[in-house]
C-alpha cells in the first residue's frame, strides 16, 4: 500500500515524508495551500490542495488518488486531521494506520492518561482538578500549575502554565464555558521523549530517545534545541507495555517530565511530531518502520540502535523565544542562543537532499510573517 499524508505543509509532516521516501516509497501528499513545503519534496510524486477538516472534499480527494494509485494508507499530520478522518467514512481501499481506534482515543485523552500511564508502571502529573472552564472561573489554584485540554479537539490548542489565580483566569477568558480542562500540578524537569513503533501483535520494532534541552515556550512548550540520548530500557520498556496494554499499534512519542517519583508521563503524541528529524539523523527511520508495520512490508535497517549526542535545533523557535523573553531571562538567554548546539546537528526543515521543500519552506513561513505583521 502507498503512503498518502496529509498537512504537508507542517515541518513534522515534512520529516516524515523525507523518511518514507528515503527508502524507496513512493508519497502522496495533500495540504491546504500550494505553497505547502511537503507537496515540493522529491519524494512525493502525487499532490492535491485539500484542506484535512472538510470531510466531504477530503473523501472524495482519496477516492481520486486511490483510483489513481490503489490500496492508501493514510497518515495524518496532527490532532485536528486524526479527528477529521476518523469523522470522515474512508472509500474503499483507504485506511488509517492505526488498527484499533479506541486505542487511539484512549491515548489521546489526557483524562485516562493517568490511569493507563499507571497500570504500566508510569507516574503522571497529580491533577488537581478536573472541571469546564466556566466551573474554573473564580477558583485560584493553590500553586503553579499546568492547564491541558481533556481532549485534543478542545479550544485549548496546547497546555498552558498558570503560576496564580489571575494567569488562570486569563487563560480561561477566551475558553467556551463548557471547555473540559485538567488542571495538573507542574513539573519542572526537563522534557524527554521516547518514540516507539509497535507492530500489530504489539512488539517493539522501533525506538529511539531524546531530552529537550530548550523549548518554546521556555515553561510548557516543544523543543528548540534537543539531543539524542541512550536509551533508557526500564523507562522504554514500560512505556511499550502502556502503548501495548491498549491494544496501540504504529508510531507513539511520548513525553516525561522529572517529578520527585521520576519521570511522570505528560503527553502522547500518535503522530509525526516537531523534532522527528533528529531520531532520522541518527538512524532511526521512525516512518518508514511505522509504515512496514501498518502495511506487513519488510522493516527497514537500523531501527533499534542509534548514535547519541546528535543535536536538532529548530532556530524558528530559537527566535520566537528570544523576542518573547521578559528582559530580566535575555542576558543569559542571548549567550545561550550564540552558542549554537554542539555537532553533529540537524535543524527542523533544511535537507541537503530536499533542496526546493526547504526553501519553499522558509519562503512560505517569511510570507505568513509578513502577512500577520501587515494584519496587525
Amino acid at each position: 500500500m502507498k503512503a498518502l499524508v496529509t498537512d504537508a505543509h507542517l515541518r513534522s509532516v515534512l520529516a516524515g515524508i523525507r523518511g518514507l521516501g528515503s527508502v524507496g516509497h513512493d508519497v502522496l501528499a495533500l495540504a491546504p495551500r500550494r505553497s505547502a513545503a511537503g507537496l515540493w519534496s522529491r519524494h512525493v510524486t502525487d499532490r492535491a490542495v485539500t484542506p484535512a477538516a472538510d470531510g466531504e472534499r477530503l473523501t472524495r480527494r482519496l477516492a481520486e488518488m486511490r483510483d489513481r494509485h490503489g490500496p492508501l494508507l493514510v497518515y495524518p499530520g496532527q490532532e485536528s486531521s486524526i479527528d477529521a478522518l476518523l469523522a470522515t467514512p474512508m472509500p474503499a481501499g483507504v485506511a488509517l494506520p492505526y488498527p484499533d481506534v479506541e486505542a487511539l482515543a484512549t491515548l489521546r485523552d489526557k483524562r485516562r492518561l493517568g490511569v493507563v500511564a499507571g497500570e504500566a508502571g508510569l507516574s503522571s502529573p497529580r491533577t488537581m482538578v478536573e472541571a469546564t472552564a466556566g466551573e474554573l472561573r473564580g477558583w485560584s489554584p493553590p500553586a503553579a500549575c499546568v492547564v491541558k485540554p481533556a481532549s485534543p479537539d478542545g479550544a485549548l490548542p496546547t497546555a498552558r502554565i498558570a503560576r496564580s489565580g489571575n494567569e488562570l483566569q486569563a487563560i480561561l477568558s477566551d475558553l467556551p464555558e463548557d471547555e473540559s480542562l485538567l488542571v495538573q500540578e507542574r513539573a519542572r524537569g526537563p522534557l524527554t521523549a521516547i518514540a516507539l513503533v509497535l507492530d500489530s501483535a504489539g512488539a517493539t520494532v522501533a525506538r529511539f530517545q531524546q531530552v529537550s534541552r530548550r523549548t518554546w515556550p521556555s515553561d510548557a512548550g516543544i523543543s528548540t534545541v534537543a539531543e539524542s540520548v541512550p536509551l533508557d530500557e526500564p523507562l522504554a520498556d514500560r512505556a511499550a507495555q502502556l502503548l501495548a496494554g491498549v491494544g496501540f499499534a504504529g508510531l507513539a512519542q511520548l513525553q516525561f517530565v522529572e517529578i520527585a517519583g521520576g519521570p511522570a508521563l505528560i503527553d502522547v503524541n500518535p503522530r509525526f511530531y516537531g523534532s522527528l528529524p533528529l531520531a532520522l539523523a541518527c538512524g532511526i527511520n521512525l516512518p518508514a518502520a511505522w509504515h512496514a508495520s501498518a502495511s506487513d512490508g519488510p522493516m527497514p535497517d537500523g531501527t533499534v540502535s542509534y548514535r547519541p549526542g546528535v543535536s536538532f535545533h529548530w532556530l524558528e523557535g530559537e527566535a520566537l523565544l528570544a523576542a518573547r523573553s521578559s528582559p530580566r531571562r535575555l542576558p543569559g538567554l542571548a549567550r545561550a542562543l550564540l552558542r549554537p548546539p554542539p555537532r553533529p546537528r540537524v535543524g527542523a526543515v533544511w535537507g541537503a537532499r530536499d533542496p526546493l521543500a526547504s526553501v519553499v519552506f522558509g519562503a512560505d513561513l517569511a510570507v505568513g510573517i509578513a502577512a500577520r505583521r501587515l494584519r496587525s
